[in-house]
């Protein structure tokens, strides 16, 4: 992937974006739709992030994406964004999700005082189309290695340990019904691939990344979710919060200040 793509998330170069490009934000669950309108809060989004760069960067089919880490309020935020590009080469489509959500409130808070609507989540009941023109089958996921560590996009910890991350996966799965698969994406310059997916979370949406990265023995090393819409993620955080019992302690789920700000 080229840093063109680096340069369009940016809105350094409008003209990589086609005139009826469209993007679905971390936070909102309605599609914004029309260059004009799609530069103004790549751009908001962009001052945020502050990132010139990005951290993994992915590629797969007619789906490429990266990776980007900001810093607020001296916490760690992340944002995933997915593109697909018409046959003319512009991009056609922006797929954003972020993690994890008690930080990414603090990017909400943010992003209301520049603009209020891009803080709106308007859950709905019809979320927008996900990347990609068709479903295809789930990756093969390899045994977790002893000492993975989880990247969750509910939890203000990093947890390790083979046994402790598959229970807060078994926790997940206990949440969510229907996983479906939009595709399966391979990381640049290291071992991992992401997976491209949704699920139905208390009768909602769930769009996901899923990037797992491997060690020397091809086991999973790392697991970074990213998810969106915002609504939908504070579902999955109470569910996960209820199904894992006392697993992971406070520290996990932020200070009371954070957690009301998340959904909890």
């Amino acid at each position: 992937m080229s840093d063109a793509l680096i340069t369009a998330l940016s809105v350094a170069d409008p003209r990589a974006l086609a005139e009826d490009v469209s993007l679905a934000t971390p936070l909102t669950s309605s599609r914004i739709a029309g260059r004009d309108a799609v530069v103004a809060a790549l751009g908001v989004y962009a001052d945020m992030f502050a990132a010139t760069d990005a951290d993994l960067r992915l590629n797969g089919g007619e789906l490429e994406g990266a990776t980007f880490t900001t810093i607020v309020d001296g916490h760690t935020a992340q944002l995933a964004a997915l593109v697909t590009r018409d046959t003319a080469g512009p991009i056609a489509t922006i797929d954003m999700y972020g993690r994890p959500w008690p930080y990414m409130a603090l990017v909400r808070e943010r992003l209301a005082e520049v603009d209020p609507d891009l803080a709106d989540p308007e859950l709905g009941t019809s979320p927008p189309e996900g990347p990609g023109t068709s479903w295809t089958d789930p990756p093969t996921i390899p045994p977790l290695a002893n000492d993975v560590t989880l990247f969750s996009p509910v939890l203000t910890g990093e947890p390790t340990g083979k046994a402790v991350i598959a229970r807060i996966l078994e926790a997940a799965a206990q949440t969510f019904r229907d996983p479906r698969f939009r595709a399966v994406l391979k990381i640049e310059g290291q071992p991992g691939f992401a997976a491209v997916m949704d699920e139905d979370v208390a009768g909602n949406v769930l769009q996901l990344v899923e990037i797992f990265t491997l060690n020397a023995q091809g086991e999973v090393a790392e697991i970074r979710i990213f998810t969106r819409p915002w609504a939908v993620t504070a579902e999955l955080r109470r569910g996960i919060h209820e199904h894992s019992g006392d697993l992971l302690g406070p520290e996990f789920w932020g200070d009371p200040q954070q957690r009301a700000r998340a959904g909890r």
